[in-house]
């Protein structure tokens, strides 16, 4: 019997290894952070500084920044999960000052975010970080990103550690340690990875041959319920069906469907601009890939089926798959019907793409997204579109996101000019009627996109006529009533989005409205009844316009008002109008014209110049607990983590642009759900700050006029409605 060869082992042990000025710029770090007024109590307290939990996080950030170094090093040698969004630049500051004393806090902290944290590794060389790293070139988001930084700066180090664990047992580590190795080869250090397998003797150089030179996968072997005596037949676009040998062929060739390798480049920056905060982005917030394209024997094959045929073979195959309880090994099924399907895969897939988050069918979910935005077909994009609005927000919503942006993209469009384009008219555009085969009766919609049956002589009839006995067709009436709530239905989504326009200022370009939403039925009389505004490149508002009836738009003056075609145009908030704003709620008033939700006459906080210059407006009180406790069980964060005293003494509410509003409360409110024991509160100051800070600072730095001023009126009109 053979002997087995003993594994390989790395002797090399985890060390520093600085690129030039990073230390230094690490360590400066320190200026951003903040940890709020010091205590003369905190010396005693780091004394006890190797249990976190005996530390409030105030204290841990001046512990790592200044704190004696003894207790410092004895948190750091034992780090648990830090409770601060400042971490990165807490963390950089730990591992400036203590070096490879600090690497256990820098693994932690990595392990536990490797996309905002995982640059932390960046200095440390050695086995352990190897392992850790090479696990991150199959990510989406800046993890990839670190991991090709660390390879591309320690190639030496991570082939020697990384070479025992690529001639390993089969498994994750090593998958991940070939992956890292073949990217070493493709950025040139194949010579590295060959000298460094010769000084591991033996059969290692074969062994690497074999790694960066890999055999192509067998396709998986296919269940019973994937034989084709199982699955319809395909015809042929020729005429005639297919034979089952090319079916079984082309189920096999299916059966290497997946998604694209991820999108390049990988996103994140350690250092932009030399300073700052790293440039991250989660896995989720990347760019997705889409389906990658067939192989050359299923596109050689599905050229020759029938279309339609090919589709229903494809729906046949998912629902088999479903029917098996969606078994993982077989997930390609999904991706494959980017290949195969038609607008009626499309129906049939997009309610299951809805389902399956709930499920915890997440990495499914994704699939089906791809799918929708690979296909980019007008049902498939519809699809899409729905299923993104009404999502309730998080990682999945986030890829969503992405894959209407890469589909909207694909077509030169922003997600807002695609919606636009794929709103369903519902036949008003071409005429619809009630046809009972006897009688006709046109359907027409009034300003407000109420549906209406007309009587022969052109009245609007209160109630749809019902059929009588000489009626052919008496299941009209039916279709009918199900085609006004479609409508109703469709304008109630396009209402909504833009209210979401308006909140989030999203533009399109002027000719836009001529040339898509005023001949739409349904989107131009919805246009027609709003303030539309004039933006400039900065996004501020150069001048409010309505559309007057002939289609052309006018100013506050009434006056027509020519506008550029690429000039952006968008939904105005109030809270941007300024003084002309009651000028233009009489307008609106003086021609009847009732909007479609509350805009002129919305309830809005516009700050005057000198507030927008400010760093903080004044509080008010008092505010009865019962308040304070539904501002935290909404939108509203309690910020009293860091309290001693287990109270809120901040709520806090995020706003574009990576800022938060901020609201100090006093005496404060328990940090459990029972506000009432409390007592009145009183808001001292209201005032913005990064989101990525602490809000631990007692120096106001930002003015709010930097804040958004339509998101900025929201929250404030939300907060001043407490006042007494």
């Amino acid at each position: 019997m053979a002997t087995r060869e003993p594994e390989l082992i790395c002797p090399d042990t985890t060390e520093m290894a600085w690129a030039d000025g990073e230390r230094e710029l690490w360590a400066s770090r320190a200026e951003a952070l903040d940890h709020g007024r010091e205590q003369p109590d905190w010396a005693l307290a780091a004394t006890s500084a190797d249990k976190l939990a005996n530390l409030t996080p105030q204290q841990v950030s001046w512990l790592f920044i200044k704190g004696p170094d003894a207790s410092a090093r004895a948190l750091i040698a034992q780090p648990s999960l830090l409770r601060h969004r400042q971490r990165i630049d807490l963390d950089r500051v730990a591992i400036a000052r203590f070096e490879r004393d600090a690497y256990a806090l820098a693994h932690h902290e990595a392990s536990a975010n490797a996309d905002h944290l995982g640059l932390l590794m960046l200095p440390f060389r050695g086995p352990e970080p190897a392992t850790l790293i090479a696990g991150w070139l199959r990510n989406l988001g800046s993890s990839r990103r670190w991991a090709r930084l660390w390879l591309e700066r320690h190639p030496e180090s991570a082939a020697r550690a990384l070479i025992p664990a690529a001639a390993g047992r089969p498994g994750r580590a090593r998958q991940n340690a070939g992956d890292a190795l073949r990217h070493l080869a493709a950025i040139g250090c194949e010579p590295i990875i060959r000298k460094t397998a010769i000084e591991y003797g033996r059969s290692t150089p074969d062994l690497i041959d074999q790694l960066l030179n890999p055999a192509p996968a067998d396709a998986p072997r296919l269940p019973e319920w994937a034989a084709p005596d199982q699955l319809p037949e395909i015809l042929l676009a020729g005429g005639g069906i297919m034979p089952d040998d090319d079916v079984t062929a082309l189920i096999e060739a299916l059966s290497r469907s997946r998604l694209a390798d991820p999108p390049e480049p990988a996103p994140g920056d350690p250092a932009p601009d030399g300073a700052g905060l790293p440039l991250t982005v989660e896995s989720s917030a990347a760019r997705q890939p889409l389906v990658a394209p067939p192989g050359p024997a299923a596109e050689r094959l599905i050229a020759r089926a029938d279309r339609r045929s090919a589709a229903a073979f494809g729906r046949a195959l998912l629902d088999a798959w479903l029917g098996a309880d969606m078994p993982a090994a077989h997930a390609w099924v999904v991706p494959a019907q980017a290949h195969l399907g038609d607008d009626a895969t499309f129906d049939r897939l997009a309610p299951l793409v809805r389902s399956w988050p709930p499920k915890g069918r997440y990495a499914r979910a994704i699939d089906g997204f791809a799918v929708l935005a690979t296909a980019g077909t007008d049902t498939a994009l519809r699809h899409l579109l729905s299923i993104e609005v009404n999502m309730s927000g998080g990682p999945t919503n986030e890829r969503a996101v992405d894959y209407l942006a890469q589909a909207s993209a694909r077509r030169g469009l922003s997600v807002t000019r695609l919606a636009d384009r794929l709103t369903v008219t519902h036949g008003l555009d071409t005429g619809v009627t009630l046809d009972y085969g006897s009688r006709v009766f046109p359907v027409v919609t009034d300003d407000h996109l109420t549906v209406h049956v007309t009587a022969p002589d052109g009245r609007l009839l209160a109630r749809p006529p019902k059929p009588g006995v000489k009626d052919t067709n008496p299941d009209a009436y039916q279709h009918f009533l199900r085609f006004r709530k479609e409508v109703r239905a469709t304008v109630s989504a396009q209402i909504a989005r833009f209210q979401r326009e308006m909140l989030g200022h999203l533009l399109r370009p002027a000719r836009d409205l001529p040339g898509v939403l005023l001949p739409h039925p349904i989107l131009g009389p919805i246009a027609r009844r709003l303030l539309w505004g004039e933006y400039d490149a900065e996004n501020r508002l150069v001048r409010a316009l309505r559309i007057a009836e002939d289609g052309s738009l006018a100013d506050v003056n009434d006056k027509t008002a020519a506008v550029g075609g690429d000039a952006p145009l968008g939904i105005v908030h109030p809270a941007e109008v300024g003084a002309d704003l009651g000028e233009w709620a009489q307008i609106f008033a003086d021609y009847e014209i009732l909007q479609p939700f509350p805009q002129v006459n919305r309830p809005a906080v516009a700050l005057t110049e000198e507030q927008r210059a400010a760093t903080s407006l004044a509080g008010f009180g008092p505010v009865t607990p019962d308040a304070i406790g539904e501002m935290v069980a909404g939108p509203w964060r309690g910020n009293g983590y860091h309290s001693p005293s287990h109270v809120h003494t901040q709520l806090t509410r995020d706003l574009p642009g990576e800022l938060t509003l901020l609201v100090e409360l006093t005496p404060g409110v328990p940090m459990s759900s029972y506000t009432a024991q409390a007592g009145e509160q009183r808001i001292t100051e209201i005032w913005l700050d990064h989101s990525w800070s602490d809000h631990w600072q007692l120096a106001r730095r930002i003015p709010l006029g930097a804040a958004d001023p339509a998101a900025l009126s929201e929250v404030l009109v939300e907060l001043y409605a407490l006042r007494r």
